[in-house]
């Protein structure tokens, strides 16, 4: 008879409410990242060739007493320092285990849920992070899904991604990519960029959060029971069809959508065993992005200013607010779309002379009670921290200003205190 499944109780994890407040308290170790400089992954990977230790595991997730396989490649012999990342005061992260050269990474009771880093070092090679995430199944104030589907598509390691080939054109790019290798960059994926400065917010404040992979989304209808919202951070392009119809489904019971970035949701891909593949706009199926976020993708290479229209989440800036550049590289707008009717809480500044769509962002009040909030760019969580690809960066006063209308979203989704979309555009069927 084969052994039950290990639960959280079994890896005696505090799932308790109020757990990531009290895991925050926990002594945090600054020197998480020394000795491997933030590297843009993908198609802003600038790589120096130099000898590196890098790693990939035989998943992207687990749960109490599963094990990860770690395969690396340059060197056998290594440390492998295993981080969770959340706040641990404005420490980053905390030091959870260090290994000799370890083949396997255990889930057990010195791994709580969360997002982890594992930093690989060896003396005569550069160090490198692999991520990994941690899952529980207690019930959870928010769910928020790492999009490693969307790193992957862009993952340049060994040569292709999605969307060039070794020679960077795009018509020399895979048709189908695997998890089987390691991230480009400095190992870490989009995590430290696009989700870690969201993460660090959210475990400050407090959140009690169920982490989840878009596996997790795409394998289990039940992921989003015991969750009152879902988020996902600065980039989270590629979705399954499971996994759309599992957050389309969730909003329709009445849990709140967050969407920290832009083009959320455009492409469709398809999971087979560890390799992914496909890039069809969900639009082109008549299921466009805007009928669950209110708006879609429309824009690709912008930089545009964001002037607030004084409602939530960013009258919390006051009046005529304007925060500098931040939407790019993608964004999204309600314009010329079908959806439920959008309150516009901040749009794009235009010249006189400027024709066309305009960048957004928007909110609305779903029938099921459910709110949904879409930022309207990726270049939203890597502005908090100043560390956005595409050469754009943003002042000190800026970074307070994403701060400050980040932390008001982030309360409504810790109290459940939501406000009344004002809408600016009816429902376009």
């Amino acid at each position: 008879m084969a052994p039950l499944p290990a639960t959280a109780s079994d890896c005696r994890w505090d799932q308790l409410a109020g757990w990531v407040a009290r895991e925050n308290l926990k002594k945090g170790d600054k020197a998480w990242s020394k000795g491997v400089p933030l590297r843009f992954s993908a198609d802003f990977s600038r790589r120096i060739d130099v000898p590196r230790i890098e790693g990939y595991l035989s998943s992207s997730s687990a749960t109490c007493g599963e094990k990860l396989t770690l395969t690396t490649v340059g060197s056998k012999k290594f440390t492998a320092a295993v981080y969770r990342m959340g706040y641990y005061n404005n420490s980053g992260a905390r030091l959870v285990k260090l290994l000799k050269s370890p083949t396997q990474i255990s889930i057990d009771a010195k791994t709580p849920p969360g997002q982890y880093l594992i930093k690989l070092s060896n003396n005569l090679r550069a160090a490198t992070f692999v991520p990994f995430l941690v899952y529980g199944d207690a019930p959870s104030e928010a769910t928020f899904i790492s999009s490693v589907l969307t790193w992957q598509s862009y993952n340049q390691w060994g040569g292709q991604s999605l969307y060039k080939g070794p020679d960077g054109a795009r018509e020399t790019a895979a048709k189908i990519v695997s998890f089987d290798r390691p991230y480009d960059g400095d190992g870490s994926g989009q995590f430290r960029y696009m989700e870690q400065p969201l993460v660090t917010m959210m475990e400050k404040i407090g959140i009690d959060i169920n982490y989840v992979t878009d596996f997790e989304v795409n394998n289990n209808p039940m992921v989003f029971e015991k969750t009152k919202s879902i988020i996902v951070g600065g980039h989270s392009e590629y979705w399954t069809i499971a996994m759309r119809d599992s957050i389309d489904s969730a909003v329709a019971q009445g849990k709140n959508l967050v969407a920290f970035g832009g083009n959320t949701t455009y492409a469709i891909t398809e999971i087979n065993g560890r390799n992914i593949g496909g890039r069809t706009p969900y639009r082109d199926i008549q299921r466009p992005e805007s009928i669950l976020l209110g708006s879609q993708y429309f824009a690709l290479g912008i930089r545009k200013d964001l002037i607030s229209n004084n409602v939530w989440p960013f009258a919390t800036l006051g009046k005529d607010a304007v925060i500098k550049g931040v939407y790019g590289y993608e964004a999204d707008t309600a314009l010329g779309t079908r959806g439920p009717g959008v309150q516009v809480s901040a749009r794009a500044a235009i010249s006189p002379t400027e024709k066309g769509y305009v960048a957004m962002s928007t909110y609305y009040n779903a029938p099921s009670g459910a709110s949904v909030l879409n930022m309207g760019t990726n270049g939203w969580v890597c502005s908090i921290n100043n560390r956005c690809p595409w050469g754009h960066t943003f002042e000190p006063e800026t970074q307070k200003q994403i701060q400050k209308v980040t932390a008001e979203v982030l309360k409504a989704v810790k109290t459940s205190n939501w406000p009344v979309a004002q809408i600016d555009f009816p429902a376009r069927p």
